[in-house]
């Protein structure tokens, strides 16, 4: 194999495309789902990487020479950016260097790190490597290659046993690549996660339930939900997501209980009926959960500028000068203000039918085409809940994957 090339570079700047890449790695992962971020929003952060890539391509050798150490450090994007680095060289021996410290990691964060950059590589001359990973007996090293597989359609033998594994971090990974192979479809799969004792495992099986379409999913989560001794706040949250319009009733009764006054007002959220809408206005009044109905308000209607207005500075003292806190970050956001967001609807509720599913003021009709217009959250799970009931049959998104190669696109 020829050696790698070391054009002239400057040092200094290779180190900051490095430093970017890995930033912009980080921040993309961070607003995946975000409720006020869209694909194009998500592809100008590609964009960017893409950018940063290219540079640290071109200078070959360097670029390797200054990426390795990530890939046995302590950083996860940095890991990551490190592993696009050496699997865009297309070099067997540098691929034979990531699976290595992919399968022995100094620490948790690099394997994590090369396990997002795996998905977004081309994995064809690792995927016997990854495949034999996926069946070691090492659960997190095994779950971490069947991510990497499930992201890339590629099937995984056995990953069913990794649902019980002790790492709940394990459990995340098995559900989500059980999901993105519509490995869910008895009902059987999803009632032991729904009693996991993690949140995150209960969520990822519950998404993976609905990508494979499992049937019985709504009325799964309508007893779990309704449940009075230990009610499943996950299960309720998810009836949003579903989408139905005969769970709204059970969703305003969850909102007045106070140990799911929370969740239920997300679930509203997504539900995106107008109906819910007065009660979301009489609970912005409320100084806990304020802001959680001024979320879900704006989730359906797509509302802006209904927050209190800011005192000025003088009148509440002002930022102590010697503090060394920006006036900028000291406060928190501030509370909605339920006046502004009632006249805003008062002039704006003419525009939204009660027929529909409303999600940032948009219409869901269920064609794959809107799915680019929603926000990243939106997007989401207007998308599960169409694969709940059968839908997209045709339409196998990476709700993951990158903007620019959105399936939807």
């Amino acid at each position: 194999m020829p050696e790698l090339d070391y054009p002239p570079v400057l040092h200094d700047v290779l180190e900051e495309h490095f430093e970017e890449l890995d930033f912009l790695w980080e921040l993309r992962e961070g607003v995946l789902f975000a409720p006020d971020w869209t694909l194009e929003d998500l592809a100008e952060i590609e964009e960017r990487a893409e950018t940063h890539l290219d540079a640290l391509r071109l200078a070959g050798g360097h670029a390797v020479d200054l990426t390795r150490p990530a890939l046995a450090g302590e950083e996860v994007f940095a890991a990551t950016a490190a592993t696009l680095v050496f699997m865009e060289t297309g070099r067997s021996d540098l691929t034979r260097e990531v699976l290595e410290a992919f399968r022995k990691p100094a620490a948790p964060e690099p394997r994590d790190g090369i396990r997002i950059g795996l998905r977004h590589s081309t994995i064809d001359a690792i995927r016997k490597e990854l495949l034999k990973l996926a069946a070691d007996r090492d659960a997190a090293l095994a779950a971490a290659a069947a991510d990497v597989l499930a992201f890339h359609r590629v099937p995984v033998p056995d990953v069913d046993r990794l649902r019980t594994a002790e790492d709940p971090t394990v459990r995340v990974l098995a559900y989500g690549a059980a999901g993105k192979l519509r490995g869910m479809k008895a009902p059987d799969d999803l009632r032991p996660a729904l009693g996991d004792q993690d949140s995150e495992v209960r969520w990822a099986a519950l998404r993976a339930a609905a990508l494979s379409g499992m049937p019985g999913l709504e009325d799964l989560c309508r007893r779990a939900a309704m449940d009075r001794s230990a009610p499943n706040p996950e299960a309720l949250g998810f009836l949003g997501v579903l989408g139905n319009p005969v769970d709204l009733p059970l969703l305003r009764d969850a909102v007045r209980r106070p140990e799911t006054t929370a969740v239920a007002l997300a679930a509203l959220g997504a539900l995106g009926k107008i109906e819910a809408v007065e009660l979301l206005l009489d609970t912005m009044a409320d100084k806990e959960h304020g802001p959680e109905a001024a979320a879900a308000f704006r989730r359906i209607t797509g509302a802006e500028d209904i927050d209190a207005e800011r005192p000025p500075p003088s009148l509440v003292g002002g930022p102590d000068p010697d503090s060394g806190v920006d006036e900028e970050f000291e406060d928190d956001a501030p509370p909605p203000d339920p006046q502004r967001a009632r006249e805003w609807w008062e002039a704006t509720r003419g525009q939204f039918s009660e027929d529909g599913r409303w999600q940032a003021g948009i219409e869901w009709t269920g064609a794959v085409a809107m799915l680019d217009r929603l926000p990243l959250q939106a997007r989401r799970d207007v998308y599960l809940a169409a694969c709940s009931r059968g839908g997209f049959e045709q339409t196998d998104l990476e709700l993951e994957g990158k903007a620019w190669s959105s399936g939807s696109r």
